[in-house]
């Protein structure tokens, strides 16, 4: 069997980091950049790869019945958007992800976004580059941090950390979670509460759910419709949370004062999006979680999960046990 590791394509540089982890074990590791299906189907069949490391390339049902030699893959992040899962574990391949690499530096983002649109800071910071010297009134005023209620949308370990951070500023923290006991959530000093209380009792709300069919579309005009005035948005999780014309509505009303994104709908973001340019809307292109120790934590991570179920199960695993 062989014994050939594929990296799909990885936009964070040469592969030092899988190599170092996987050839000391004996196996091979070749790094290409591909795009498409083609693209993984042909590099597979070339390699005879048993394993893939995958960053954005696309993993459907077509490449993966097409590439009966790969016995397991892990992905570059959380979110698995790109990889079949379902038809990985009825192949019996090992579907894996990385969950715990970056949840501190979302957190960081979450509350520099927010921190941000409370205090005004790219609106105050951006009059004054222009070279103005604005005074009180030419802008909204910058709000007390103490005086924020900040809801949290889902309560996993990103969310925690968010939680802790903003409770240090003096925020008051709710949370809405129907995974997670009420008593666990307010063992970590936040309250816990119903879908439409979070919304009617927040004036900041940050979305930390995963985006599944269930969840697609749940940050929409029913939930935004249930915030005060000039109240805000941050979404670190995945755009697809949240319906954009619903978001968009809410700052036309006002609803919104200020909203904070790191994803966007289709990423790259559209330079003629007209979202871009709302000097209420501050965005990031998806770095929340990027730091040096994350991207080191990430890629030996990703190489050490799919070793372990490489050498673990050369032959090829259950389909009732082939993900994880």
């Amino acid at each position: 069997m062989s014994r050939t590791v594929l990296i799909t394509d990885c936009d964070m540089g040469p592969a030092d980091l899988e190599r170092s982890v996987l050839e000391p074990a004996g196996w091979s590791v070749v790094h290409r950049c591909c795009r498409s299906e083609q693209d993984v189907v042909a590099a597979v069949r070339e390699t005879g790869a048993v394993g893939l490391l995958v960053q954005y390339a696309p993993i459907t049902a077509a490449v993966l019945r097409a590439c009966p030699s790969v016995r397991g893959l892990a992905r570059y992040g959380v979110g698995m958007d790109n990889v079949d899962v379902a038809t990985a574990e009825e192949l019996g391949v090992w579907a894996l992800n990385v969950p715990d690499y970056g949840a501190a530096e979302v957190a960081d983002h979450t509350m520099a976004l927010l921190l941000g649109l409370l205090r005004g800071v790219p609106a105050w910071s951006a009059a004054t580059a222009a070279g103005g010297w604005p005074a009180r009134g030419d802008l909204p005023e910058p709000q007390e941090l103490r005086a924020c209620v900040l809801g949290l949308l889902g309560f996993g370990a990103i969310a925690r950390e968010v939680a802790a951070r903003a409770r240090a500023f003096g925020m008051q923290v709710l949370a809405h979670d129907p995974f997670v006991p009420a008593a666990e959530t307010a063992a970590a000093g936040v309250r816990p509460v119903e879908f439409d209380e979070l919304w009617r009792g927040s004036n900041a709300v940050s979305v930390h759910a995963p985006l599944t069919a269930a969840t697609t579309g749940l940050v929409g005009r029913s939930a935004l419709g249930l915030l005060r005035p000039g109240s805000f948005l941050i979404n670190c999780a995945r755009a697809g949370l949240v319906d954009r014309a619903a978001l968009e509505a809410s700052l036309r009303d006002g609803r919104l004062a200020g909203v904070g994104l790191d994803v966007w709908w289709e990423e790259p973001a559209d330079a003629d999006d007209p979202l871009l340019t709302d000097p209420r809307v501050v965005v990031t292109p998806h770095v929340a979680w990027l730091s040096p120790g994350s991207v080191r934590r990430l890629r030996t991570s990703a190489a050490r999960r799919l070793l372990d179920v490489l050498v673990t199960d050369q032959a090829a695993p259950t389909s009732a046990g082939g993900t994880a």
